[in-house]
């Protein structure tokens, strides 16, 4: 197999499964965060407005909004998807390192030297 086959099949794909990965997880991430802090604003509007109109059910409510952001806090925690967001962006990174290994051995390292030099 040749290196340019080799690198659109294998890596140039793996590369854009992890960012793939990556990016579903931070979405979720994301929105579980955002989800939780809606519910704790829901809960201090209520808290507030319970302190113009007395009424039972904005306790209620904001007991249960409470409970919701806790569960999607700990929801959140316990499948650690920040961390599989990063780990995949990692893997992803690690590959196009690889692929850039594969074309500056093909190359023979021509231009390779140059490239680390002006990144570094």
């Amino acid at each position: 197999m040749e290196t340019k086959e080799y690198i659109e099949n294998r890596i140039n794909t793996k590369i854009r499964e992890y960012e793939g990965l990556s990016r579903k997880y931070h979405k979720a991430h994301i929105g579980i965060q955002i989800a939780c802090f809606c519910c704790l604003f829901g809960c201090i509007v209520l808290n507030v407005l319970y302190l113009i109109l007395p009424i039972v059910w904005f306790v209620l409510s904001s007991v249960v909004l409470v409970v919701a952001s806790l569960f999607l806090l700990f929801f959140d925690v316990l499948n650690e998807f920040s961390n599989k967001a990063s780990s995949y962006k990692y893997k992803a990174s690690m590959l196009s390192y690889e692929k850039n290994l594969y074309l500056g051995k093909s190359n023979d390292f021509e231009n390779f030297s140059y490239r680390c030099e002006h990144f570094m």
